[in-house]
C-alpha cells in the first residue's frame, strides 16, 4: 500500500469514527454532559481529518 492510500485509510478511519459519534449523539435523552462529550469527541476527529488531508494535499500536490 502507498504511503497515500494509507493516510486516506486513516482519514477513512477518522471519518468511520465521527459517524459513529454523531448517531450516538442523535438520542434524544442524553445528558448535557454526555453531549458536551461527544461534541468534544467530534471536534478532536475534524481535526484529526484536516491534518491528514493536508499531509495528504502536500504529497500529491496541493488542492485540485
Amino acid at each position: 500500500m502507498t504511503e497515500t492510500a494509507e493516510l486516506f485509510a486513516r482519514f477513512t478511519c477518522v471519518i468511520e469514527d465521527m459517524h459513529g459519534i454523531a448517531v450516538e449523539g442523535q438520542t434524544a435523552d442524553l445528558p448535557n454532559e454526555a453531549n458536551k462529550a461527544l461534541a468534544a469527541y467530534l471536534t478532536t476527529g475534524l481535526q484529526q481529518a484536516g491534518s491528514i488531508l493536508k499531509v495528504i494535499e502536500r504529497k500529491t500536490g496541493g488542492k485540485p
